[in-house]
């Protein structure tokens, strides 16, 4: 009797897996970089293997939260096949650092120079996430930019987790700065009245050149100054903070239609220690628009997010982490007239979250003018005489979300239409 046998097919090579080392290792990964050891070379995963490929293995690195962007099995599949056979003849080889996005800079803030990210990170004077600060750049805005493009460089790369873009007449941070006069900056959230931090986007670690999708643009109303909240992790070493931001605008002959901020947020909530389930934020939406962007404020005790669009799910992070939060594109996202659009975040305040930082847990409650959890939609009325609408819906929606009550998990909330008929 004859027995077949079984042709194991060749573990991949590097050729297989350049690419995807490039594209979402790399680019963190390097010299310089916000990533703590550098990636460029085969030999830098030969020695990292084990460590390398349980990373990959519970979905933590590559670190996209968006479902979408995630690597699929067959990736990540052929990459841990890849680690554990690394051939001894391409460990000198180089894993291509890729090119840096186009840009064009037309216009150049800076922040005041003299703040120092501390070495070991502080408790605050009030309740709720440490290790911000905000701070006001400069120049202000002589005419009003339509902004393309974002671009963010400091001096702190391994520090920076996150910038959250707004703008403002200054009133609002400039009080903030009276209360630190001998340290630029001051240690409070970055939201100016109703417009939150993150109203012009949030650039995050990996994604420092942030380019809004063609047709669309972030608008800086004239005379107003660009403020950013800076979340940060101190690494040990206390490191002097200095960066720049660029912007690249939208020629003056192109169309292009301003981003609005549709905020689905929950402005205040608890949690019981040890309880978990979810709460919801339902909206009718009083108009059709486009929505090109997506920004997402939660922190720790999240576990999942969640937008649904008439019941059908158009965005999903699980495992979410605050430390990777940025703004995303959305496929071609169109919210029709009358659409109910909800979110849903998964809370866990239980010790079965890794990243809950109560050990052992303790009843929690937080609470932000402008919402404390949020999905929020960068938008644009899809008819023209509806834009000014839109620009009112969101300071209605947000003016509405002070009378909220304080929520619990499993609780669900119908946010109301507060545009005028």
């Amino acid at each position: 009797m004859y027995h077949r046998a079984v042709i194991e097919p060749p573990p991949p090579t590097f050729e297989d897996v350049r690419n995807l080392l490039s594209q979402n290792c790399v680019i963190c990964h390097v010299e310089k970089g916000p990533a703590p050891f550098e990636l460029t070379q085969v030999e830098d995963y030969r020695k990292r293997s084990s460590f390398i490929g349980s990373l990959i293995q519970e979905d933590r690195m590559p670190p996209h939260l968006s479902q979408k962007d995630r690597w699929t099995d067959l990736e990540k599949s052929l990459v841990l096949q890849w680690l554990q056979a690394i051939s001894s003849n391409d460990q000198h080889k180089s894993v291509p650092i890729p090119d840096p996005p186009k840009f064009r800079s037309d216009q150049t803030f800076v922040t005041p120079k003299g703040f120092t990210i501390p070495s070991e990170g502080g408790e605050r004077w009030h309740q709720g996430d440490r290790d911000i600060r905000t701070f006001r750049l400069a120049p202000r805005v002589e005419k009003t930019l339509r902004v393309q493009a974002w671009r963010f460089e400091s001096t702190a790369q391994r520090e920076v987790e996150s910038v959250a873009l707004v703008h403002d007449d200054g009133t609002v941070a400039r009080y903030g700065d009276l209360q630190e006069p001998e340290t630029p900056g001051y240690e409070m959230t970055g939201d100016m009245g109703l417009r939150p931090a993150g109203f012009l986007g949030v650039l995050g670690i990996g994604n420092p050149t942030f380019r809004i999708p063609t047709g669309y643009h972030f608008e800086i109303p004239e005379s107003h100054e660009i403020d950013f909240e800076l979340r940060f992790r101190p690494s040990g070493l206390a490191r002097a903070f200095s960066a720049t931001l660029d912007a690249e605008l939208v020629p003056q002959d192109h169309l292009s239609r301003a981003l609005q901020l549709v905020p689905l947020s929950i402005r205040s909530w608890r949690a019981n220690a040890g309880e978990s389930g979810t709460i919801h934020r339902i909206w009718k939406s009083p108009i059709s628009m486009d929505v090109p962007l997506l920004s997402v404020r939660a922190g720790r005790r999240v576990k999942d997010v969640t937008l649904k669009v008439d019941d059908r799910v158009v965005f999903q992070i699980h495992d979410w982490d605050p430390h990777w939060q940025q703004t995303w594109e959305t496929t071609n996202l169109r919210v029709a007239k009358n659409a109910k659009l909800e979110a849903i975040f998964t809370v866990d305040n239980s010790d079965q979250n890794p990243r809950n930082p109560e050990t052992p847990p303790k009843d929690i409650q937080f609470g932000r003018r402008t919402g404390a959890l949020g999905v929020w939609l960068h938008a644009a009325a899809c008819e023209p005489d509806e834009t000014s609408s839109l620009q009112i819906l969101r300071r209605q929606m947000f003016t509405a979300l002070q009378t909220d009550g304080v929520m619990s998990p499993e609780q669900t909330t119908p946010g109301q239409s507060v545009l005028p008929n």
